[in-house]
């Protein structure tokens, strides 16, 4: 299966180890991660370790990953994860999508542009019937891009996750794909 997604200004392609020091650089950055679950990466090691398990989610279905390229530069990543197929005899088909765009490039619309050619291909290649995403209540651009991208609030989480002396408020929101039934 091909991996490589283009819009009109981006490539979107497969995490490689060779990425390493590019996604590095934009990962040290303490700006980008306020909302995220990571914090800043202090070494080239930590990078590489990620994207070994970024490639290993991958090779195991739990996971789709792709860096988010503007002129064959890495601006940041974007990725379907948490997937669950089935959950006995549940048919669930969904994931959550997950984006990032290093500091230096947000504010040009790249995680909408990237955001919403990977949801399409959630539905249109993976077969998921639901893409769901939170963000934090204070991520109003996050918020912005999860409307831009026909998502609905579906549940506001309180004291959701605690990060630099904080409790944070997660909104969930959900997107369903309306041209499958829910069945391979």
């Amino acid at each position: 299966m091909d991996f490589v997604i283009k819009t009109e200004r981006l490539v979107l392609r497969p995490p490689l180890e060779s990425d390493a020091k590019e996604l590095f650089e934009l990962m040290a950055d303490d700006k980008l991660t306020q909302f995220l679950t990571w914090e800043p990466h202090t070494t080239l090691g930590t990078t590489l370790g990620v994207i070994q398990s970024l490639i290993g989610a991958q090779q195991d279905g739990k996971g789709y990953h792709w860096c988010v390229c503007l002129e064959n530069h890495i601006v940041g990543l974007v990725s379907l994860i948490d997937v669950k197929r089935n959950i006995r005899t549940w048919v669930l088909n969904r994931a959550e999508l997950s984006y990032w765009i290093g500091s230096n490039y947000q504010g040009r619309g790249f995680a909408t542009e990237a955001s919403k050619e990977v949801v399409k291909f959630g539905f249109d290649t993976l077969d998921f019937h639901k893409i769901i995403i939170a963000h934090a209540v204070e991520n109003i651009a996050s918020q912005r891009i999860c409307h831009k991208l026909g998502f609905v609030p579906y549940a506001h989480e309180h004291d959701a996750f605690f990060k630099t002396n904080k409790w944070y408020d997660l909104i969930w929101y959900e997107h369903i794909n309306n041209t499958d039934n829910g069945v391979d």
